[in-house]
């Protein structure tokens, strides 16, 4: 498998899709000066960093992510991500999708996949990634070796590492759990709206000025980043499936395709069509 990457100074990040494993990304970048803003994902992000170390803030928390450690985010989690120093890092990311770690918790007898902790120490477990994703990126392991290499990988992690019941966090200056619910619920349903804060603020029974408050309260970002970073992972998946950059900008609610192209490569690095040639 060819390596493709995009340079921007000395920044560059690499994706891959294995052909035997449906919905799930693969990456890698080595960054320095290049920052993530505050941001959620659909999926579990499960990486690890082989080179310098990664700071990010996690529940308005700081962690720091060097050799040994994993990180293990769940869906819809705020977070951003930096290099611990001026050498820059170098990292390896899988996104894993909802459905397949819910189904495989099932069958386990887990119940609901819910990680406590945004990072574990496992240097076994560490080293198990390292492998699996030079695997998977390199084209070296059939379909059938890719899936059960993948699913042992993801039964480790999960028995080691499962937290317990989804614990609630502190709202006292926030929306409640039905009105940020309810909130992000439409944002998921049509992301291509364009959606009035007063509307929104309107149906949880807020001003506008309580409701952006409130908002940010409770997820770390404003509800303007969370529908923007929304729209992007969304567009990630259209893409993976074939669809044309233009009918994708419209599809998830961006202004044009110029507009689209340029969040895309401020969030990720790279072009819609450069990720997309890579995931295709």
């Amino acid at each position: 498998m060819s390596l493709f990457h995009t340079a921007m100074h000395t920044e560059h990040i690499d994706y891959w899709h294995h052909p035997g494993l449906a919905g799930i990304a693969l990456s890698q970048a080595d960054l320095r000066q290049f920052s993530f803003d505050k941001h959620v994902h659909l999926d579990y992000h499960l990486g690890v960093v082989t080179r310098g170390g990664q700071r990010f803030i996690h529940r308005g928390s700081s962690y720091r992510l060097g050799q040994q450690g994993i990180s293990t985010l769940n869906p819809d989690e705020t977070h951003d991500g930096q290099s611990l120093g001026e050498e820059g890092y170098h990292v390896k990311v899988m996104s894993l999708p909802y459905s397949m770690m819910q189904a495989l918790s099932g069958e386990l007898g887990l119940g609901l996949v819910h990680f406590q902790a945004p990072m574990v120490e496992d240097p076994q477990l560490y080293q198990y990634f390292i492998r699996l994703h030079w695997l998977l990126t390199q084209g070296h392991c059939s379909n059938l070796a890719a899936q059960t290499h993948l699913l042992n990988f993801v039964q480790l992690t999960l028995q080691r590492h499962l937290g317990g019941p989804l614990r609630q966090a502190s709202r006292a200056s926030g929306l409640s759990e039905s009105q940020l619910a309810l909130c992000k619920q439409q944002f998921h349903d049509e992301p291509w709206q364009n959606y009035q804060l007063e509307t929104l603020a309107a149906e949880v029974g807020l001003s506008k000025f309580q409701f952006l408050r409130q908002f940010k309260h409770s997820t770390g970002i404003t509800p303007h980043a969370y529908l923007k970073r929304l729209r992007l992972e969304y567009a990630k998946k259209s893409l993976m499936r074939g669809d044309r950059v233009g009918q994708v900008a419209q599809q998830v609610g961006f202004f044009d395709q110029s507009h689209f192209n340029k969040a895309f490569k401020q969030a990720f690095l790279v072009s819609p069509r450069q990720f997309q040639q890579r995931m295709l």
